[in-house]
């Protein structure tokens, strides 16, 4: 596995280059890209996160809106339920893809913003702001290998 290194602002995003189990040289289309969005959209609302951590490879790391990091499913899964039954209870996320880029022959560093509404996020929870994902072609499938939450700055008062 190779790794590459992304700094945007104060967070640091390491992309994996996964290359086992993937199929080399297809890039996801903007369908793929968008039922990947979709899924984990309709995943949060359930508070699903079982159902999200699916959406990542076995061995993927996620920065989320604290600047946690966490690496794997099962840990993935974990912080899910912790945001999901806690400050982010009750609460949708909608996903703006922006540009995908192809990183190597076989990862893919997509990125766009997300905004959280409903529910009952605690004063200082991020509710929007940008992403940053590494994806991966795993069996056939689209997966996230990295994920990286880069929280909108607050105002200054």
């Amino acid at each position: 596995m190779r790794q590459m290194v992304v700094r945007i602002g104060t967070v640091t995003a390491v992309l994996l280059m996964v290359s086992s189990n993937v199929t080399s040289g297809q890039e996801p289309t903007n369908a793929e890209l968008r039922r990947l969005s979709d899924a984990y959209a309709q995943a949060w609302a359930k508070g699903d996160a079982k159902a999200l951590a699916g959406l990542h490879t076995t061995e993927a790391l996620r920065i989320g809106p604290d600047g946690k990091v966490v690496v794997g499913r099962a840990a993935i899964e974990q912080s899910l339920t912790e945001a999901l039954t806690g400050p982010y209870r009750g609460s949708k996320i909608g996903l703006t893809p922006g540009q995908t880029t192809r990183v190597s022959q076989d990862v893919y560093a997509s990125e766009g913003t997300f905004v959280v509404s409903g529910g009952l996020t605690p004063a200082g929870t991020p509710t929007r702001g940008r992403y940053l994902n590494s994806i991966v072609r795993v069996s056939g499938r689209w997966l996230i290998a990295s994920h990286a939450t880069i929280p909108a700055a607050l105002p200054h008062k």
